[in-house]
């Protein structure tokens, strides 16, 4: 839901405030969850959306992320007591992930949709694809702007992708994702110009804090916020 560059922004401000010692298999797991390979028959990813980001269905039919599911099925206390620290820095990436897609779809998404609710109804390809490609280009002027962002640099520099993490992906599916994030940010950044778009830098600065800011508050709810393992 929200693009990589976002969730990399957020994952820095989260292993500062964190402390967080394997912040290479943290900021992996931030990105995860987007890693899905395109199927063969081209009709999807492998595995689906609804997989990845572990949607439910609310008695309207809605979907939304549930990481109640995730936590059940990798990050309980006995999933983490067994859990290498680089595991559970990695699993604990792929939560607050999801954690940060479900704010951006309620400060971010809703709002456009509310203000572009023509576009939306009667063409929901044109919309996305205006409201993504105003995203992204946010995204390539931030790092115009930063350069030697770290946690876009820390991605850069990971080692050894193979997959031995989660068996819903094919063991290929990080690396893969790795190589077109890095080259879709150069080409992007290199290339773009500033120009206005519908989101403002400085909204999205906001944005980046105060999903920073509502996710410790999850994370304290949840008795994670003080994550690592003795």
């Amino acid at each position: 839901m929200a693009s990589w560059m976002i969730h990399l922004r957020v994952a820095q401000q989260l292993y500062r405030q964190l402390n967080i010692e394997f912040a290479n298999e943290f900021v992996l797991g931030n990105i995860t969850p987007d890693s899905g390979i395109p199927a063969e028959d081209g009709t999807g990813f492998v595995p689906e959306k609804s997989i990845s980001h572990f949607y439910a269905w609310d008695r309207n039919g809605i979907k939304y992320i549930d990481e109640g599911l995730f936590i059940q099925q990798y990050f309980t206390p006995e999933h983490r007591f067994v859990y290498t620290k680089e595991e559970d820095s990695f699993f604990f990436g792929y939560l607050t992930h999801l954690l940060t897609d479900k704010i951006w779809a309620r400060e971010i998404v809703l709002p456009a949709k509310e203000r572009q609710n023509e576009l939306y109804r009667s063409n929901p390809e044109l919309f996305w694809d205006t409201i993504k490609t105003d995203w992204y280009d946010m995204d390539f002027m931030y790092l115009k702007s930063n350069p030697s962002f770290e946690a876009f640099q820390i991605y850069c520099r990971i080692k050894n992708l193979k997959n031995t993490y989660m068996d819903i992906f094919p063991e290929n599916a990080f690396e893969e994702r790795r190589q077109f994030v890095l080259d879709f940010y150069a080409n992007g950044a290199a290339n773009i110009e500033e120009h206005s778009t519908y989101l403002s830098k400085e909204e999205l600065d906001v944005f980046v804090t105060s999903a920073v800011n509502e996710i410790m508050e999850d994370l304290r709810c949840l008795n994670l916020a003080g994550h690592r393992k003795n």
